[in-house]
């Protein structure tokens, strides 16, 4: 968490004293997965199915110029991300279970990202963005179903249980993301994004990556939305005499 901590403060240092930020909410809603491998010391493991779910995102944003064209973006976010999966393993007729398993995680989010911004501000400008997301699990839930044969004895286990951190995932999460999108004039953009988890928060007996893919809306306001500084930095004051 240490070494995360120092990028952050490198990159606030990197901002000029008199950026004008812009800061607003936007919302989201897209669809998320995990990336599943079975533990490697299961014999016959078999993954049966994994399927993806609703998934949404919704928090604030700081938008920061580094020149006319190049920002950092920051802000907090809550979001949801999970999946649902199917597997099974089977030793023999007296040794074998099937799973099936819905989790559904609730998140704190970090994103810090630099982002590219066609044209001057002012100006409906096309944007892309690359960067890192720091997570860490607030809650959710983990719906769980068990169906298994031990020394030839059937056992079942189903219940809805909360995600514990230790116990079911791993806390912090890693992810790189990809945004592209268009800012209008008067602040309001519309984005894409593609998260892909860089960091496994299995339990290391098996391998836990999240992906997510979505799309959302959102309003910059503030001295972000001078829309005529670009232009006035642009213009040349200097006179001959």
């Amino acid at each position: 968490m240490r070494k995360y901590l120092l990028i952050i403060y490198s990159v606030l240092l990197a901002i000029p004293a008199q950026a004008q930020v812009a800061f607003g909410p936007e919302v989201g809603i897209g669809i998320s997965g995990i990336k599943f491998l079975p533990p490697s010391d299961v014999f016959n493991f078999s993954i049966n199915s994994q399927k993806s779910i609703p998934s949404y995102l919704i928090g604030g944003l700081l938008d920061v110029p580094m020149n006319n064209n190049l920002y950092f973006q920051t802000g907090i976010y809550f979001s949801r991300l999970g999946g649902i999966r199917e597997y099974s393993f089977y030793h023999n007729d007296s040794f074998n279970a099937s799973v099936h398993q819905e989790l559904y995680i609730n998140y704190l989010d970090l994103p810090m990202s630099v982002f590219y911004k066609t044209g001057m501000q002012g100006k409906g400008r096309f944007i892309a963005g690359i960067g890192a997301t720091l997570s860490y699990i607030v809650g959710g839930k983990n719906v769980y179903s068990d169906h298994s044969v031990i020394n030839d004895t059937p056992f079942s286990n189903n219940g809805t249980y909360p995600i514990e951190i230790g116990r079911t995932l791993v806390g912090l999460n890693v992810a790189m993301n990809l945004i592209a999108g268009y800012e209008l004039p008067n602040g309001l953009f519309f984005r894409a994004r593609y998260y892909w988890g860089i960091k496994d928060i299995g339990l290391g007996t098996e391998i836990d990556k999240t992906k997510m893919g979505a799309l959302s809306i959102g309003y910059l306001f503030g001295k972000g939305r001078n829309i005529n500084k670009e232009k006035d930095d642009l213009i040349d004051k200097s006179t001959d005499l």
